[in-house]
């Protein structure tokens, strides 16, 4: 890795700007539309709160559950750190920790968030980093969870756009990054009546540098990091983080503002097309114990890649393929059957599923009799695909029993169930007969016996 560098240096670009690490990056599939120094080791300042909120969005299922503040979490930051002037034993949701957090970029809710996941602010700190590499984010490592410099803490603008490509994943994030002024209703011992709260973001913010593209974003400012910026911005259907480290007073803010006009200029390229990639794949079936091919499946990309870039810079592109040698039916159309991973350049954009664009059912054996009627033959035949009811069960396509249609034997079989149902009936009738017999001699032999016991 680079060692650290806060001196500004001028590179050229399709548009004029000072801040000194930079990267624009496509929300919807992560190609790197543009870069300055992208992998310059630069102190990050604040804007390491975005992934402070990232993983207490992750880890945290209901976020109006109280918090209170540790003395540790407010009386532990140097005196220039930027607070809401919170005390220790305020109690607030992590929802108004998190406004707090991100709006007003206060660092004693950030320590006490951090100990609220947790436990204490060191294990959150690794939950931080751990987070960061499962992101690619590798040439990032913080030491806490506000963004205060100190030593070994550093990142990147790739790097920091990878954490706001995953943050804007939340609507939650979203929806606080982009809010202008919040209140915290309740009261806290310095503010008895709540807490009004304002966006440092000035994109966010009606005046000057207003912008109706930007979602949002998180704002960040130290001595040794000077001012930083990361945002993300959206038209229609297309969207972009913009990193911007090391720079003067409002510099950040204003090379956004450039460089998401560049961005949303640009055309939108298919740089990988699903119609372009199609595969054969065999099929396979056991028959009589052995493997045989009884056909094969065409597969091809669920979708095709398209970034917005400009017609000169099309990055070159490749697909590594990740499909089975053989595949075994039923196989039907839309069927998963691997994924393939797209780069530009060097730079992953993500996988895609295979899909199946054919279909391919288990194949049938048709037993044949030949001349002799000891003979037999198993011929391998495919198997049909019909729309007629029970799968095909009556299709005059099919031979069983040497040969006859099933369509045949209904007639000899509906005949056989009436004479079976006729044969039930009749020995029916006939237990009924001898019961009633069996009945009348009894009674005739009971009338005997009393008129016996009479005459006596």
């Amino acid at each position: 890795m680079e060692e650290l560098n806060n001196t500004a240096t001028a590179y050229q670009s399709p548009v004029e700007h000072e801040t000194v690490g930079v990267t624009i990056m496509d929300v919807n599939t992560g190609f790197v539309v543009y870069e300055s120094a992208q992998h310059e080791l630069l102190y990050p300042a604040s804007i390491t709160k975005i992934m402070t909120a990232l993983v207490v969005l992750e880890e945290v299922q209901n976020l109006e559950e109280d918090l209170v503040l540790s003395e540790n979490s407010v009386l532990s930051l140097p005196y220039y750190a930027s607070r809401m002037h919170a005390l220790p034993g305020d109690v607030m949701s992590v929802r108004e920790a998190l406004y707090g957090l991100m709006l007003r970029s206060g660092n004693e809710v950030a320590n006490a968030l951090a100990e609220h996941v947790s436990g204490d602010m060191d294990s959150f700190v690794n939950h931080m980093n751990r987070r960061a590499a499962e992101l690619g984010a590798n040439n990032t490592r913080f030491i806490n969870p506000s963004g205060l410099p100190g030593d070994n803490q550093h990142t990147t603008a790739f790097d920091m756009a990878l954490i706001m490509r995953e943050a804007i994943t939340h609507p939650v994030f979203n929806e606080i990054v982009g809010t202008d002024t919040f209140f915290i209703d309740r009261p806290l011992q310095n503010y008895h009546d709540g807490l009004t709260i304002r966006n440092t973001n000035l994109l966010t913010r009606p005046g000057e540098f207003f912008d109706s593209r930007v979602v949002g974003g998180k704002t960040g400012f130290t001595n040794a990091a000077q001012h930083t910026l990361v945002t993300y911005a959206r038209q229609g259907e297309t969207g972009f983080i913009i990193s911007t480290l090391y720079g003067g007073w409002r510099v950040p803010t204003q090379d956004t503002v450039a460089l998401m006009d560049y961005a949303f200029s640009l055309p939108v390229i298919t740089i990988f097309s699903r119609y372009a990639h199609s595969w054969e794949i065999p099929v396979i079936q056991v028959i009589d114990g052995e493997l045989e091919t009884i056909g094969t499946v065409t597969v091809r990309p669920a979708e095709s890649v398209n970034v917005p870039v400009h017609p000169d810079n099309t990055p070159e592109v490749h697909d590594v393929r990740v499909v089975p040698d053989y595949l075994t039916p039923p196989v039907r159309v839309g069927d998963v059957v691997g994924f393939t991973e797209i780069f530009a350049g060097t730079q992953s954009l993500g996988q895609i599923d295979i899909v199946a664009e054919t279909s391919a059912l288990p194949a049938v054996v048709e037993i044949q009799r030949g001349v002799s009627e000891q003979q037999e033959t198993a011929t391998l035949v495919s198997a049909p695909i019909n729309n007629t009811p029970f799968g095909g069960l009556f299709s005059s396509d099919i031979r069983i029993f040497g040969g006859i249609s099933p369509l045949n034997l209904i007639l000899p079989i509906t005949v056989l169930l009436l004479l079976c149902v006729a044969m039930l009936m009749l020995r029916r009738r006939r237990k009924i007969v001898q019961r009633r017999r069996r009945r009348g001699r009894f009674k005739n032999a009971q009338y005997s016996k009393l008129r016996f016991s009479k005459n006596l």
